[in-house]
């Protein structure tokens, strides 16, 4: 019998999907925290070579994400994500 994973690398693993475009663009995406209500809190960070102007809009993106981890994670209530983005200036 497989080893359980815990719902954490079950999201993570399922984010895969979405992280290989998101890589492509120069961003990375991981997964901070799964709270007890639901919520799960994820962090996007560009890299220094990011194109900032292909990142598709955060409705979207927001869509993307939540379509990737129903299947795995049915309790979902919703996804926060902190995107840490260098303002250009």
């Amino acid at each position: 019998m497989a080893e359980a994973q815990t719902v954490l690398e079950q999201i993570d693993r399922a984010l895969d999907e979405v992280r290989v475009g998101l890589a492509a663009d120069g961003f990375e995406l991981r997964v901070q925290q799964v709270t007890e209500d639901g919520w799960v809190d994820l962090v996007l960070e560009a890299t220094p070579d990011a194109c900032v102007e292909c990142l598709v809009g955060d409705e979207v993106l927001q869509a993307m994400l939540q379509q990737c981890i129903t299947p795995v994670y049915p309790a979902l209530r919703g996804v926060r994500l902190e995107k840490r983005i260098p303002e250009e200036g």
